[in-house]
């Protein structure tokens, strides 16, 4: 019975997605969904655009590749005529000094470059609460009522010019809207893990997106980026409370998304998924490890919804449903897990052979029919929904933006095969996931990996021990029932094998080769443009960027600037970290004492003034000599300024 009730949840879990997909086939080959915001708002609307902040929360980010993305969306809008209502702010929670001067060059470079000093502006939190929505939620008690409507953005998001003017049309037009989702789509990816997403996500996802935005309308959900909220329904409806539970259940909202939209609709505002609104991309993570990080993250954040569904009143159904659905995303890994022992028990201690449906359905000896059917119905509810998604690329004939129908069913057919080989390896790591987040096992909160790197064997040490402990665990049941290896031989080899298949996941590929995707037929230019970005704020890379900070020439309005309210103890700290400073060298100060000094301009002022009459011998004096033999070699500057800033360091030297 035990067994039973774990196969109907498991029936269940891939239930909701093939019929979520039947759903979706039905309606995109009826051309759409009739009762879509998209299809009952007019495409055109003369009306002037209102008011529209765009946010980009970012943490630890890799910062070129971050600020080249907005670049992106900036010149997009200023291309299309359309940059007058919108404007652009960074909003870091970046703690690390290196990082954070990096962001600030950056940004400064980016407004002289685009002349977008009315309009891009860079801030970092001094106090980090609630990362991202908290991150959010500070911007909009300072901000928020000057802007009418607000999108999100993520660190490696891209919405064409198009697909923002459309989101605010369509917020204009539907006063009972609080947020609209763009359903994004996977670009840009280049290892090989990278590109099964990619092409899972552009063939099979067109299914999935239709499919949910017809069943929930406007109940949907909202996924945290490449969206439009209402800034005046969410700041006064979406607020959230940290959570006073027990254990994992105590803290601050992790997945804050689902719950904002579910609060959303509590308040009786509408939250509407917009499939049809193309040009909303976002990237893959490069690599299984970096994916399975990530996912370490999402699962407290999901697990802590338990706690939510409990406490939380008035919650309409769909959202409920939602927040259902994804904490089935990860406990389903533990089911499957039980599954497979209770199978493997009853096994043992029954006269049947083979181990999982005939004990099922009743310990007779071999497989017969009832089985066989079961199989087959089991079968059809995890393939079936790529057969559907393959024959609707080829109904619409859109099999050309694939390479071809002999390129699309080959890609297709090996993304399945490497999805059930790593089915196992999810199975057991998302079950370690949740097994630490139930035990309130604390992990890093940092920004992710979005580049091709080297993988490093320490990094994947954490995934390694629960895959070696499991098969070691599975082989030992093999010594002890042998009659059971053929059936656990498909899970045993994938996890054995993971490490290594990670590394050839992690291997870049050509583009042309394998899983091809429609953008690389005509890539949009959005995203050209995001390609083609350039290194910002790059002055002298022999130097670290507090010495650049430290070194380069104060502005006149910082020299005038007094510090206001600095006495006691405050101001003997900041006198005491510059002689430090100037004394030992930047090494001799932590991070939080370096933010300290680039938080108070006359101190760091009173230290620049010290570092350039530094001795030879001195650690200043050894950091000057590095920047005179940067300026003998003379490298062309990278950012706008450079030619000034070099000039500036000459004389200041003489």
């Amino acid at each position: 019975m035990l067994l039973l009730a774990v196969f109907a949840m498991l029936f269940l879990w891939i239930g909701l997605g093939f019929w979520t997909a039947v759903f979706g086939f039905f309606f995109l080959r009826r051309g759409g969904d009739p009762w879509s915001l998209d299809r009952q708002c007019p495409a055109e609307v003369s009306a002037e655009l209102p008011r529209t902040a765009v946010v980009m929360p970012i943490c630890h980010e890799p910062v070129q590749g971050t600020l080249n993305n907005l670049a992106a969306i900036y010149r997009d809008l200023q291309h299309r005529g359309e940059l007058e209502p919108f404007d652009f702010y960074v909003l870091s929670d970046s703690a690390d000094p290196e990082i954070w001067l990096e962001e600030q060059a950056a940004c400064a470079d980016l407004c002289a470059r685009l002349g977008g000093h009315p309009r891009i502006f860079y801030r970092r939190r001094r106090i980090r609460l609630n990362y991202k929505s908290g991150n959010i939620a500070d911007f909009l008690r300072r901000w928020g009522k000057h802007y009418r409507y607000l999108v999100v953005l993520d660190a490696d998001s891209l919405l064409e010019a198009g697909a923002m003017v459309r989101l605010v049309q369509l917020m204009e037009h539907r006063p009972r809207a609080g947020i609209i989702q763009t359903a994004p789509r996977l670009a840009r990816a280049r290892t090989r893990f990278a590109r099964l997403q990619q092409f899972a996500n552009r063939c099979y996802g067109r299914l999935f997106s239709a499919g949910l935005a017809a069943v929930q309308l406007g109940d949907a959900t909202y996924w945290g980026h490449n969206a439009i909220l209402r800034t005046s329904s969410f700041m006064r409806h979406c607020g959230l409370r940290r959570l006073r539970g027990p254990g994992l259940f105590r803290g601050p909202v992790l997945s804050h998304d689902y719950i904002e939209s579910a609060l959303m609709g509590r308040a009786g505002q509408e939250v509407w998924l917009e499939p049809s609104i193309g040009g909303s991309f976002e990237e893959s993570p490069p690599t299984l490890e970096d994916d399975l990080i990530r996912d370490q993250r999402w699962c407290r954040g999901n697990l802590q919804h338990l706690w939510l569904l409990a406490t939380l009143d008035g919650l309409r159904p769909v959202h409920r449903l939602a927040l259902v659905t994804g904490i089935l995303c990860y406990l389903a890994s533990p089911l499957w897990v039980g599954f497979l022992g209770l199978s493997g028990y009853l096994s043992v201690h029954s006269e049947s052979s083979p181990p999982v449906l005939p004990g099922l359905l009743g310990g007779s000896a071999g497989l017969g029919s009832a089985s066989y059917l079961l199989m087959a119905i089991t079968a059809t509810l995890l393939i079936g929904p790529r057969i559907l998604a393959l024959t609707d690329q080829a109904l619409a004939r859109r099999t050309s933006l694939f390479g071809g129908p002999a390129r699309l069913l080959a890609s297709a057919v090996s993304e399945t095969l490497v999805a059930l080989i790593l089915a196992p390896v999810r199975m057991v790591v998302h079950s370690v996931h949740v097994t630490r987040a139930l035990l309130n096992v604390r992990i890093g909160w940092q920004g992710q990996n979005r580049t091709v790197g080297e993988q490093s064997a320490t990094r994947w040490w954490p995934f390694i021990w629960p895959m070696t402990t499991a098969a070691s665990a599975l082989l030992l049941v093999q010594w002890q029932t042998p009659e059971l290896t053929p059936w656990a031989l498909p899970v045993i080899l994938p996890v054995l094998a993971a490490p290594v298949l990670a590394r050839w996941l992690a291997s870049p590929v050509p583009a042309w080769r394998w899983w091809s995707v429609p953008e690389q037929v005509r890539q949009p230019p959005v995203l050209e443009r995001a390609e083609a970005g350039t290194r910002l704020g790059q002055f002298w890379p022999a130097l670290n960027r507090f010495e650049q900070q430290v070194l380069t020439p104060p502005s006149p309005g910082m020299i005038a600037r007094p510090q206001q309210g600095l006495h006691g103890r405050k101001q003997q700290r900041l006198d005491q970290l510059v002689e430090r400073c100037a004394s030992a060298g930047s090494r001799a100060l932590s991070e939080a004492e370096i933010t300290l000094l680039c938080e108070h301009p006359e101190s760091l002022r009173t230290l620049h003034d010290r570092a350039w009459q530094a001795d030879p011998d001195t650690p200043w004096g050894a950091v000057l000599a590095r920047l005179a033999q940067t300026l003998e070699r003379r490298p062309e500057p990278a950012g706008v300024g450079n030619k000034l800033m070099e000039q500036q360091w000459i004389e200041a030297a003489s």
